[in-house]
C-alpha cells in the first residue's frame, strides 16, 4: 500500500506541472492542430522501474470518442514480504474501454477494464521448499485524462476500483504453508481490483 501511495504522489505532482501548458495548447485554433487526426497512443510508465515493474499499452480510436486499450505488465516481486523469501513474478493482461468527453483523445475520459493476471514462484519454510500460483481475473471501472501536446507526446493518468476474483495453488499444501501465503498476499496486496496507470507516450 505504501508503494501505491508513493506512485499516486508522483502522478499528481507531475500531472500537475503539465496542467497549465497543456491548456496553453488546447486553446489554440483546433483546427490548425493534428491532435484531432490522432488515431494511435503507445505509452508506458516511466516510474514503474523503480518498484520492479514494467507496463506498456497501446490505444486505438475506433470513433472520435471511442477507444480501445490493451495493456501489458510485468513485475518481478521482492522477496521480503515472508520468512520463507518467496521468489516471484507475474504478468498481467488489461483490455481497456474509454469514453473521451471531446472529439480528440486531449481529453477527459470514463472506462470501463477487465484484466487477468498470473504469478508464479517458489519459497522455502522450516527446510521445505514449495512452489506457487496465483491468478486474478479483476473487472471494474476507471477515470482519467490524458493530455496531448501537437507534437504527439502525451500523459495518461488513470485510476479505477472494481472486484477481483482470485485462485492460489500451493505444491505440496500445509497449513504453516497456507498461512506464509495468506501473509504473502495481504502484505504485498497485489491481488486487488484497483487499477491505476500514470504513463507517457507518443500519439500519432
Amino acid at each position: 500500500m505504501k508503494t501505491i501511495l508513493t506512485v499516486l504522489s508522483i502522478c499528481i505532482f507531475l500531472s500537475s506541472h503539465v496542467v497549465a501548458q497543456v491548456e496553453e495548447e488546447s486553446s489554440s485554433s483546433k483546427s490548425n492542430s493534428p491532435i484531432s487526426e490522432f488515431k494511435h497512443s503507445i505509452n508506458i510508465c516511466p516510474i514503474a522501474p523503480i518498484f520492479g515493474f514494467y507496463s506498456i499499452n497501446y490505444e486505438y480510436l475506433i470513433s472520435p470518442k471511442n477507444g480501445i486499450v490493451a495493456r501489458f505488465d510485468y513485475e518481478d516481486v521482492p522477496n521480503t514480504y515472508t520468512d520463507a523469501s518467496i521468489e516471484s513474478s507475474g504478468i498481467g493482461f488489461t483490455l481497456n474501454y474509454r469514453r473521451y468527453l471531446s472529439e480528440d483523445i486531449n481529453s477527459i475520459f470514463l472506462g470501463a477494464y477487465t484484466r487477468y493476471r498470473i504469478y508464479e514462484g517458489s519459497g522455502e519454510l522450516n527446510s521445505k521448499k514449495f512452489d506457487l500460483t496465483l491468478q486474478s481475473y479483476s473487472i471494474g471501472l476507471n477515470a482519467g485524462k490524458r493530455w496531448v501536446w501537437n507534437s504527439g507526446f502525451n500523459i495518461v493518468f488513470s485510476l479505477g476500483y472494481g472486484i477481483d476474483i482470485n485462485n492460489r495453488e500451493a505444491n505440496p499444501t500445509g497449513n504453516s504453508i497456507e498461512s506464509t501465503l495468506d501473509q504473502f498476499e495481504k502484505e504485498y496486496e497485489f491481488m486487488s481490483p484497483f487499477y491505476g496507470e500514470f504513463s507517457i507516450g507518443f500519439s500519432f
